[in-house]
């Protein structure tokens, strides 16, 4: 059976999308049976996803109105004591989403992007494959050589650490969707290494819908969407 992992990416990508995130999971959820998930994909997007999120509310307090500043002459206006009414609600209005952000920050219960991924990965059918203190070494070991795939970061592992680990765990063909253009540019390389390790094929995409050709599922309008078909 064909394996299929969806780095943390993906999942990310959902916070700035104008899609419906519960089609997508829906879309993800049909391939269960084939998803196969290192346990640093959890970790990378609980840690991310805070990020994420602290960064839409930052954007959405900057959208905060200046108190009209205007001359006597217009101050006197009724119309502009109402204006400033309206600023002032609308800050209120702001500062209320701006709290309830900061709250789904604080509580992954209600942010309904982590509540779909919690249930995704918390499904018997999904394998979580976790890690080991030699599949870190193997990780710190490509990161010191140079090896596909790299993190950008220099002190961080994380895209070693998942290859290693579905090198490790994986006997059969392999789809890795990622937006992560380390893996794309170096497809050739990872490809070899996979047969070399495994005895499978792999495919490296950016689109789940490529994935869904095994379960016989047509992709969502949303997904469509999401992938730039449309």
């Amino acid at each position: 059976m064909t394996a299929v992992c969806v780095d943390t990416n993906l999942f990310l990508e959902l916070y700035d999308s104008n899609e419906d995130p519960g089609e997508i999971f829906a879309d993800i959820g049909a391939l269960a049976e084939h998803l196969v998930l290192p346990d640093i994909i959890l970790d990378e997007f609980l840690r991310n996803r805070s990020r994420v999120l602290d960064r839409i509310a930052d954007d959405v307090r900057k959208h905060k109105t200046e108190e009209v500043l205007a001359p006597s002459i217009i101050r006197v206006n009724p119309k502009t004591a109402a204006l400033q009414r309206a600023g002032e609600e609308y800050n209120r209005a702001v500062d209320a989403l701006y709290g309830d952000i900061e709250s789904m920050i604080r509580e992954p219960a209600s942010d309904p992007i982590a509540r779909a991924f919690t249930d995704l990965s918390g499904d018997p059918a999904v394998r979580v494959i976790h890690r080991t203190d030699e599949l870190v070494t193997r990780a710190h070991r490509r990161k010191l050589l140079g090896n596909p795939p790299k993190s950008m970061g220099k002190d961080t592992i994380g895209d070693e650490l998942i290859w290693e680990t579905l090198l490790a765990n994986l006997a059969e063909d392999l789809i890795f969707i990622t937006r992560d253009r380390t893996y794309r540019y170096h497809t050739a390389c990872l490809a070899g290494e996979y047969r070399e390790r495994t005895g499978g094929d792999l495919t490296i995409t950016d689109r789940i819908s490529d994935a869904l050709a095994l379960v016989g599922r047509p992709a969502s309008p949303a997904l469509v969407r999401f992938e730039g078909r449309e």
